[in-house]
């Protein structure tokens, strides 16, 4: 691939906070932009960056039992209370596999890309899967869904509660659960879907007990149920197209019967770049 350098992928026009933003004008930012991160400046520089899963962490932990005992408010908070100072970045001449590798071993679901310590874009998920759209013609040999995805799959039913689910994706460390019933996908939850319940508005000793009914209702009540798929035998190309043009990171795997065999996440086809172009 002739182009393999960051700075030909990266967007440049980066929307940023400052240390002092409200907590509740970054996730607005987050939300209304469709974006996963915010790098923090100060003074023209890079000092931090918050992420959307980093604020739903912060969402949910304030429902927990020590918030009630540490006066704990979320609409006062600031980014800098927050955010994860000195972050992982990449310069524009890297590689776009060497990028997605930092990301995949970290987890991260962006990278400033700085020059001199001054913010000159950020490289995002989305920006690693063009990368592998446009780059996949020139493989030797088509890669198919079935040899990227992941077939352990750890799905939950439809009257998990939510507070279980975000339990198991902590614990698991993974972003999504397929919601099965006899084998068959009946919905999907993800870490988007528990953040669209909002319960940071809840968080206040005067509301503890409908926040706590909202941790404990079913993930039927949540789940997105008319859930995007993929087959097997589906080249990964047609998949990361899926993924950037529907802006979902993840799909479910079936197979001729509509049965639940795997499921294709945004990791494994970084994994992939990195094997493939590194």
């Amino acid at each position: 691939m002739e182009n393999r350098l960051v700075k030909a992928w990266m967007s440049s026009k980066v929307i940023t906070v400052t240390p002092d933003t409200t907590l509740k004008d970054a996730r607005s930012l987050i939300s209304e932009n469709k974006i996963r991160a915010l790098p923090v400046m100060k003074d023209n520089k890079l000092v931090g960056i918050i992420t959307k899963r980093g604020l739903l962490r912060l969402d949910l932990s304030v429902l927990g039992i020590e918030t009630w005992n540490s006066n704990a408010d979320f609409e006062d908070g600031k980014v800098r209370d927050v955010m994860t100072l000195k972050p992982l970045t990449v310069t524009p001449d890297s590689t776009v596999p060497k990028a997605a590798r930092v990301m995949l071993e970290n987890k991260i679901t962006a990278l400033p890309v700085v020059v001199k310590g001054s913010l000159v874009g950020i490289l995002t998920n989305s920006d690693v899967l063009r990368f592998l759209i446009t780059g996949y013609p020139e493989l030797s040999k088509p890669v198919l869904v079935q040899n990227c995805m992941t077939d352990e799959v750890v799905t939950v039913g439809r009257y998990t509660s939510l507070l279980e689910a975000h339990s198991l994706m902590g614990t698991k460390r993974i972003r999504s659960l397929p919601v099965v019933e006899n084998d068959h996908l009946v919905g999907l939850v993800t870490r988007t879907d528990l953040m669209s319940s909002d319960p940071s508005r809840l968080a206040s000793r005067n509301n503890q007990e409908l926040s706590l009914k909202i941790l404990t209702q079913d993930l039927e009540k949540l789940m997105t149920k008319d859930v995007m798929t993929i087959g097997q035998n589906i080249e990964v190309n047609e998949a990361a197209r899926i993924m950037v043009k529907q802006k979902i990171h993840v799909l479910p795997v079936l197979d001729e019967k509509k049965k639940l065999i795997g499921i294709l996440t945004e990791s494994d086809l970084f994994l992939m770049v990195i094997q493939k172009f590194y």
